[in-house]
């Protein structure tokens, strides 16, 4: 396997979001290590709002129900005796009085036209509260109600890194933070919970991306972890990645890309052989630097 774990470092580490970024395009890459800038790729229809609103609810939730006793109590019992479907109910009804009706209003006052949006995701966070119950519950063969959700949801920020080999023989280290984590006991593994408001023009490039938080992880936690992306708009989306897939993507593709990140920044301009532009031609049309690499690749040809 193409992986080492030995210290041994020779050039200054890459993140994540680094790695995702040279999958979907390598100029962007180039320039955003080079001379700084916005790197994602937005759709044209991006709503800050909405992306702010979706990210900041999804928080909220998980915070309230790892802290408010009257959820707690909702898996007091014999856990044969609880039913998913109206733990859930009673969990989105305090969520909506206390979190998101509040937010919702404020959020409109500001522009009503917002609101559909914010409708979607409602109901996406629903979703999300049906699969945190449903884990939640069935931890309660496993946990006492007293510890049952603080062990099934981990809060908190994880750094994680870990030194890959590369194909020239020399490492690159590889860094990243993981948080909204869920914990299952019976089968033993970790789930990365993923939110976005969009659905991923580049599905390739966040499969990548989930697999490395994965990936670092495991090396951290020595234990399988899976992944679930949700997403709000167009439509409501949830797609969930087995650890199996994301391993076999990530070893299969990274160490190569390693490489080749570290060899593009070894261009410099007007040299021959830059860094190739992306081969999906549609992210240049939402590319929040293409001005600037029509102007600094064309010139450099």
């Amino acid at each position: 396997m193409p992986i080492s774990n030995k210290p041994q470092l020779q050039s200054p580490p890459f993140s994540i979001n680094d790695v995702k970024v040279a999958f979907e395009c390598p100029r962007l890459f180039y320039l955003k290590q080079s001379f700084g800038g916005d790197n994602p790729f937005l759709p044209k229809d991006y709503i800050e709002e909405i992306d702010n609103a979706f990210l900041d609810l999804a928080n909220q939730l998980i915070n309230m129900i790892w802290q408010e006793s009257k959820i707690q109590v909702l898996f007091v019992g014999q856990f044969e005796g609880l039913v998913v479907g109206g733990i859930a109910d009673k969990i989105r009804q305090l969520f909506y009085e206390l979190i998101f009706f509040p937010y919702l209003q404020t959020i409109i006052k500001k522009d009503s036209a917002l609101a559909t949006a914010l409708y979607q995701v409602w109901q996406v966070l629903t979703r999300l509260i049906f699969n945190l119950s449903k884990i939640i519950v069935k931890n309660r063969r496993y946990c006492h109600e007293n510890v049952v959700i603080r062990r099934t949801l981990i809060m908190g920020e994880i750094p994680v890194d870990y030194t890959f080999k590369i194909p020239d023989g020399k490492t690159q280290k590889l860094t990243g933070k993981v948080n909204n984590l869920i914990f299952d006991f019976e089968s033993r593994r970790l789930c990365l919970l993923h939110y976005q408001t969009y659905e991923t023009l580049e599905v390739s490039s966040q499969l990548m991306a989930v697999a490395l938080y994965s990936f670092l992880l495991k090396q951290k936690r020595k234990m399988p972890v899976d992944a679930v992306v949700y997403w709000v708009l167009p439509e409501l989306g949830e797609y969930h990645y087995s650890w199996e897939k994301l391993e076999n993507a990530m070893n299969s593709l990274v160490p190569n890309k390693l490489y080749q990140m570290r060899e593009w920044l070894r261009w410099e301009e007007f040299q021959p052989d830059p860094p190739p532009s992306t081969d999906k031609k549609y992210l240049c049309d939402i590319c929040p630097q293409k001005e600037k690499c029509q102007s600094f690749f064309d010139g450099s040809r």
